[in-house]
């Protein structure tokens, strides 16, 4: 076995070498692309090798006579896990909720599946009626949820709305998991409390019914925190080492900050070495260093691209993390936790509850944490999960756009929602002669969902605001007519360019269309599509009731446009599809010239910003009939 430990040291030796001195910066992406997908799919594969054979080890030794009782006994749980996993897909509608992080994440999924290749696609037509990627690059975004996804689209055929069937299998996993680590905190009524929760939290409903990859890191979070605990109760059992290890591989591949928790589930193994009296290693652990290679590739898309960092998008950021941005994030927090008027998809009790069982938490490691760490293997692995999770949110309230009030950040407040709720339940479960206690852990939850998270989903607020998610469910939809009408068409999208490449229609941004106009007229003349259509941001003066389009969005004489369909989202925020009927060579190359003039690279991306007056829009507000 010691033999084992240093093979499995000069591995990890290995590794190093090649995730961060071997391979150049280019050369390090360019592996992510060609063998990323391969990574995955080995530790994917090997979580389900170990899971699958302790779960036949477990069935074989019970009696035949005892199995279907077993599963006929459980039926409590799986209407808990079922009712609740329901509850989260049906109170809101699916769509994509984070335009960027969904639509990269679906098309890396697209290409994995195509073409086995970690990368998003950035030009692509229809030739010869295939629909060929032209270019492509690797996404910053890890390849564990696209991995995922295209499972279903291998097994399923490719379809758009995978992602939320994905997404609703992912709920099933997270209120089970939910129930199983209440379970072993304090039995069934502990289970139904901690999945009572997190599933009343609107912000879990949201990202639940959505396109990106928050509910995956709950749920892998989740997984490793069981994996865990049950792995500290039996450290010899060498498939729970291992289901740990490969599930910390793979969440680790979740979200850019996940391997974070690479530390923690360390500290868990090393102290269930010292349980054990020895260091044990399953052989299948010693590919687990090279199959985490990923990992360091991966960070070198920021080092090619600085702009991948995005912090242009917050005023005054100069560098990704700091301790100088923390107590202003500490403030957007506390603002978010404790909004009450339905506007932040939050749960308030949850939050002041977490945060005082966080204190009662301290107090109890302070006093009994040599008691913990000799007799109580579930509660030590439980308690490292807690501050693994600590430093997490720690980390992200050092984050330059770690605002969590802000509509597109505050889904990185979740992992911290699992902090605040398990370390409550855990608190819950050591209060000494506590009658029913559970019932009123529950009954709390029953008045926190019934006052406010009710209300707050029924209201939308908090999705209300985020237009750009609705405009692109809106185009998504037109999008998805135009296929499956066997329609080939193009579209200038200045936004959302990319979702079209998912529904196989050809797209392309302003600024494309600026430097190949040539090219445009060429195939507009050739009548290569189908149709031409144009999006555009129509803007609206609530004092005069005059309409105009933003510089970016306004094409001139260059292009003849006819109206096909347009959608208010807001009384100011209008958008419009129309069909390009007539296209005049001359002036798109002219069009072009100007757009190179506008600033770009500004926040607003060649937006103008447009100052809402407020006095106008009351006025209209007044005169509603």
């Amino acid at each position: 076995m010691n033999r084992r430990v240093v093979l499995f040291v000069l591995v990890g030796l290995l590794a190093v070498l090649l995730g961060f001195i071997t391979l150049t910066p280019a050369q390090a992406v360019q592996a992510v692309r060609d063998y990323g997908y391969w990574f995955v799919a080995i530790s994917f594969g090997g979580l389900v090798f170990h899971l699958v054979r302790e779960a036949l080890g477990w069935w074989t030794a019970i009696g035949a006579g005892d199995r279907l009782r077993r599963v006929w006994r459980a039926w409590p749980v799986w209407l808990v896990v079922g009712l609740a996993a329901l509850y989260l897909q049906v109170q809101e509608k699916h769509g994509f909720k984070i335009i960027a992080d969904e639509f990269l994440l679906c098309s890396t999924a697209k290409q994995l599946h195509e073409y086995r290749s970690g990368a998003i696609v950035l030009r692509a037509y229809d030739y010869g009626g295939n629909f060929v990627t032209l270019n492509s690059r690797v996404d910053k975004r890890p390849l564990t949820f696209p991995f995922l996804l295209t499972l279903l689209h291998d097994t399923t055929g490719y379809r758009v709305e995978n992602v939320f069937i994905l997404n609703g299998l992912l709920s099933v996993a997270l209120t089970a998991l939910l129930f199983l680590i209440g379970h072993r905190l304090g039995g069934y009524w502990a289970g139904v409390s901690l999945v009572a929760w997190i599933c009343l939290v609107p912000l879990v409903i949201q990202n639940a019914a959505g396109a990106g990859f928050e509910l995956l890191n709950m749920v892998m979070i989740l997984l490793v925190v069981w994996l865990g605990m049950r792995f500290a109760e039996q450290p010899e059992h060498r498939d729970r080492m291992g289901a740990l290890i490969y599930a910390t591989i793979l969440l680790a591949q979740v979200r850019y900050e996940s391997a974070l928790f690479v530390v923690p589930v360390a500290g868990v193994i090393l102290y269930g070495w010292w349980r054990a009296g020895r260091m044990l290693l399953p052989f299948s652990a010693m590919a687990a260093p090279l199959l985490l290679l990923p990992v360091p590739w991966l960070q070198n898309v920021f080092k090619l691209s600085e702009a991948s960092w995005q912090l242009k998008d917050v005023e005054g950021a100069t560098s990704p993390f700091g301790f100088q941005y923390f107590y202003d994030n500490v403030g957007h927090a506390l603002n978010f936790f404790f909004t009450f008027d339905g506007s932040q998809p939050n749960a308030w009790l949850l939050a002041l509850l977490g945060i005082l069982a966080m204190g009662f938490a301290g107090l109890l490691i302070y006093q009994k944490g040599r008691e913990y760490w000799q007799k109580s293997p579930r509660d030590t692995a439980l308690l490292i999960a807690i501050i693994g999770l600590t430093l997490h949110a720690v980390l992200m309230l050092c984050y330059f756009w770690g605002k969590w009030d802000d509509p597109i950040i505050r889904r990185l407040s979740l992992p911290t929602h699992l902090l605040l709720a398990l370390t409550m339940v855990w608190v819950w479960s050591k209060v000494p002669g506590l009658t029913r206690r559970w019932w009123i852990l529950l009954g709390l939850a029953a008045f926190q969902w019934l006052g406010w998270s009710v209300p707050a989903i029924a209201r939308q607020e908090y999705n209300a605001e985020n237009y750009a998610a609705r405009t692109t469910n809106w185009l998504s939809d037109f999008a998805a007519q135009q296929t499956a009408a066997g329609r080939r068409i193009l579209v200038i999208d200045p936004v959302a360019d990319l979702m079209w490449f998912l529904h196989n229609q050809s797209a392309l941004n302003p600024y494309t269309l600026a430097k190949r106009g040539e090219e445009f007229v060429f195939h507009f003349e050739q009548g290569t599509f189908d149709d031409v259509y144009v999006v555009q941001r129509v803007i609206v003066d609530l004092a005069t009731g005059g309409r105009f389009i933003s510089a970016v969005h306004d094409y001139g004489p260059a292009l003849t446009l006819e109206p096909v369909m347009e959608q208010t989202f807001a009384p100011t925020y209008v958008i419009r599809v129309s069909r390009v009927t007539a296209v005049d060579a001359e002036q798109i190359l002219q069009w072009g010239k100007y757009q190179e003039t506008l600033d770009l690279d500004s926040p607003t991306g060649g937006i103008e910003e447009v100052k809402l007056d407020v006095d106008a829009l009351n006025e209209w507000i007044r005169k509603l009939p």
